[in-house]
Formats: structure tokens, C-alpha cells, sequence
């Protein structure tokens, strides 16, 4: 049976890992180091019951053959530093909360039957088990890359299927129409939405697009993600929605108290506009999908729909835009069929 400790509170993060925070009426939320029970928990514990806040942090000194090790030197490299701002810190999150846990095993000992077992131990959180993969598999690519290790043990690691494979929800006509509905050419709801939509970027760049980024009907992007600089043509339809909307001096899109979204900010408040419309499914970022797949409706090629959304690879906008494929080769079966009668 579990005894409750006075004034501490204790849950899992999204990574499956315990966090322990004493908190003894109003006053600040300390944490504390796991696990519950361990002398560094009673340290930290009895501090805060005393009055001293500062709690000592689990820092271990790195070996050199050790996880934790190969981590680090993956932050100096070029590889890490050239991730945008936003990813890079999430990614640190998640090697960093790895390494808690793994960060002394061998790196040279590893292989895929233990990236297997590391996966497998978040099976009940896929979408956090696959970006573990993801983020190990660029380690072990730097690993390879400088010559720490001949072989990446992650490439022949599958993903775990999630519950929506094909990822967000892909905006519908049906759904566009009654978003649209709702928010009318003239509200900042249906601006973003436009931008969105006509540009098909990522969240965190169109809350930086601004009038200063457009010269004669186009607009330059540089996307936070991947430092690629693009151009993509400012469509008449979004022009007309600009043109009839409240924007902010540097960027179109501002909060209610005049500065720009982050773009976490930014996905929260349009999740209360997609909520107002009755659209719980829909999200910013399935507006990108919408956008990728409607190019590939009208006959875009692979290659035309990555210069107007800045994706890296093939696979990506072919996962968008599978579905618009699978439209047009069973249209075509039909005019076969029909052709025969």
C-alpha cells in the first residue's frame, strides 16, 4: 500500500517519468528528486520542509564510451544547432529524460534489440515512443557520421502505429465551408485560417509572416524547422482576406494584447476557434494537410507540392497526399469501366 507523504504531489510526464513537487499550502512547488523513498528524496524533502528551496541537481559527470556522453556531444554538433529553436528544445526533453534513465550504458554496446526494448517500454504513448526513435536515430547518425560507431542500431527500428496513422485530421471541403462560415472575411480567426490554408506552412512560421516579408505577390519564408528558405505566391484569395483584416506591424497575426503568437500560443488559441465552429477534430496543423492535399487534388506533382510547403522529403507529402492519389487512380478505373460499356 502506497503512503501519502504530506505536501507532496506526484505524477507521471508525458515521457513516463515520475516528477515528485512538495508544496505546502500557497507557497511554490519545489521539486524534488525521485524516486520516492530514495535519500535524495528524503534530502530534498526535509530542505524544503526547512525552508531551503535550492534543490541539487542529479547531474552526472559523463563517461566517455556512456549514452549520455553521445548525447552532449550531439548538442555542439552543427546537426543539433541547426534544428529551430522550438524543436531543438524538445528534443533536448526528450534525450535529456532519456539519458536519466539510459544515459550510462555503453553506446557501443547498443543495439537494435535494445532500441526495440526502449520503444516498447512507451507502447501505451506511441506518438512519445516514436519521437524518442526519431531523436536517437539523429544521435546515432552523428555517432556514424564522425566516426564513433559503424553501424545506426535505430534504422532498423519500426515505429509504433498509432491510433491515427495517417497523423492530424485533413481538413475536409465540408469542414473548410463551415469554418468559414463561422468566422467571416474580417475576423482574426478567418485570417489565420487563410494564411494557413494559402501558404501551407507550420504554425510557428506563419505567426512570424508579416507585410514586410511580401514583395511583388510574393512572400519569403524561412521556416523555423528546418532554416529552408523558401518563396511561395500570395494567392488573390488570401490578398482579399488580408486586405479586409485588423493585422499587426510586423506580423498579421497579434494577440489580444497587440504582440505575436508563439506558436504554441498560437495552436491553443485557434483549437478554441475550430471549437467554436463545432470542429473538435480539426487542428492548425491538419489545415497543412489540407492544403498538401488539395494541391495534389488539382494534379500538383510530389515535387511541386514540397516547393510551396518546404518539406524535406518525399515520404512526408506522400503520406499528405496519399489519399488525393487514391482518388485519382480509382477515377480513373471508373472511366475504364465505364468506357467498356
Amino acid at each position: 500500500m502506497k503512503v501519502k507523504i504530506n505536501h507532496v504531489d506526484h505524477w507521471k510526464d508525458r515521457y513516463g517519468k515520475e516528477r515528485f513537487y512538495f508544496r505546502k499550502g500557497q507557497g511554490k512547488r519545489i521539486p524534488l528528486r525521485g524516486p520516492s523513498g530514495s535519500p535524495e528524496f528524503w534530502e530534498d524533502y526535509n530542505n524544503a520542509l526547512n525552508g531551503v528551496t535550492k534543490v541539487k541537481p542529479s547531474f552526472k559527470r559523463a563517461q566517455p564510451d556512456s549514452m549520455r556522453w553521445l548525447v552532449e556531444q550531439y548538442y555542439q554538433s552543427s546537426a543539433f544547432k541547426e534544428i529551430g529553436d522550438g524543436y531543438r528544445k524538445t528534443r533536448r526533453g526528450i534525450l535529456d529524460n532519456f539519458c536519466e534513465e539510459h544515459g550510462d550504458k555503453r553506446y557501443t554496446q547498443l543495439r537494435p534489440r535494445h532500441i526495440r526494448k526502449f520503444r516498447d517500454a512507451m507502447m501505451d504513448r506511441p506518438g512519445s515512443a516514436n519521437n524518442l526513435l526519431k531523436g536517437l536515430r539523429q544521435v546515432f547518425k552523428y555517432a556514424v557520421n564522425y566516426d564513433l560507431l559503424d553501424i545506426n542500431p535505430v534504422i532498423a527500428v519500426e515505429r509504433l502505429k498509432t491510433k491515427n496513422k495517417d497523423g492530424f485530421h485533413a481538413w475536409t471541403l465540408e469542414e473548410i465551408a463551415q469554418f468559414e462560415s463561422t468566422h467571416p472575411i474580417g475576423t482574426k480567426a478567418r485570417l489565420a485560417f487563410a494564411i494557413l490554408l494559402y501558404t501551407g506552412q507550420r504554425r510557428s512560421d506563419i505567426v512570424k509572416m508579416g507585410r514586410q516579408h511580401v514583395k511583388d505577390a510574393w512572400m519569403t519564408v524561412i521556416q523555423q524547422k528546418t532554416g529552408k528558405r523558401i518563396e511561395i505566391p500570395v494567392l488573390d484569395n488570401l490578398q482579399s482576406v488580408i486586405d479586409a483584416s485588423k493585422t499587426g506591424d510586423l506580423t498579421y497575426l497579434v494577440t489580444e494584447h497587440g504582440k505575436p503568437f508563439t506558436g504554441n500560443g498560437f495552436g491553443n488559441w485557434f483549437r478554441d476557434r475550430c471549437d467554436e465552429a463545432g470542429l473538435p477534430q480539426c487542428s492548425a496543423h491538419g489545415v497543412r494537410k489540407a492544403a498538401a492535399s488539395h494541391l495534389a487534388d488539382i494534379g500538383c506533382t510530389i515535387h511541386e507540392i514540397m516547393s510551396i510547403t518546404g518539406h524535406d522529403t518525399i515520404t512526408e507529402v506522400q503520406r499528405y497526399t496519399k489519399a488525393a492519389q487514391q482518388k485519382q487512380l480509382a477515377e480513373r478505373v471508373r472511366e475504364r469501366i465505364d468506357g467498356q460499356k
